[in-house]
């Protein structure tokens, strides 16, 4: 996350509220994996913390490492094939062809990124008011583009209007880091995902509007 390692803790744990209550509100195995994202965020964030300087006073420089490992591990590989399939198993049958697509490209993006993670180095570097994850990428800047259109075409796609605010939002927040500060792309949006997540809880909770036959056997609702 931007800004510093006490920043971290306190996204971190502010979100933990917000994970509780999607998940509390999950009534089928379906609604798992998008429910889910609050806490995957927030967890992600608090290790995050762990990979700054500052917490060297705290901990050793091989929990660190560790920290920084899953970091990049969530932010690279998971996310783009997690948030996709998420979307996908919450929009009814007949409806998911549109969002097939995306999964395949994100477990596409996912296999490339988690081989750079493992085949290494990684590399952090504290800069002002952010951590640089660097990760030796061939042609990097397509693999952020096909990154991009992975994780927020479903969301964009979707037929709820709740999650179509999450991917509009969360589109918004990967242009701005792309352009104001790219180097710490991993980092900064990943934080910005996680301030968002308070759509899914939005979303989470209109669910108990939705008719049993939409909603836990994923027929489709009939038109207005």
């Amino acid at each position: 996350m931007c800004f510093s390692m006490s920043a971290d803790v306190i996204a971190g744990v502010a979100l933990l509220p917000v994970a509780a209550v999607c998940l509390r509100e999950v009534r089928t195995p379906r609604e798992l994996p998008f429910a889910s994202l609050p806490l995957i965020f927030a967890l992600h964030q608090l290790t995050e913390a762990l990979v700054w300087h500052g917490a060297g006073d705290y901990v050793s420089a091989g929990v660190q490492h560790a920290a920084a490992m899953v970091y990049v591990l969530v932010a690279f590989p998971l996310l783009p094939f997690l948030v996709p399939l998420a979307v996908l198993l919450l929009e009814p049958q007949g409806l998911r062809q549109r969002v097939a697509p995306f999964v395949v490209l994100g477990a596409v993006v996912a296999a490339y990124l988690l081989y750079a993670v493992l085949d290494g180095p990684l590399l952090v570097r504290e800069e002002p008011h952010a951590l640089v994850y660097d990760v030796d990428l061939t042609f990097g800047p397509m693999w952020a583009v096909l990154y991009i259109v992975a994780v927020i075409g479903p969301s964009v796609l979707s037929g709820y209007p709740s999650i179509v605010a999450f991917g509009l939002l969360n589109l918004v927040g990967l242009t701005v880091v792309a352009i104001v500060y790219v180097q710490a792309f991993a980092s900064l949006w990943c934080v910005w995902a996680a301030l968002t997540s308070s759509l899914i809880a939005v979303h989470m909770v209109l669910r108990r509007r939705l008719p049993d036959f939409h909603r836990l056997e994923g027929r489709a609702l009939a038109p207005a």
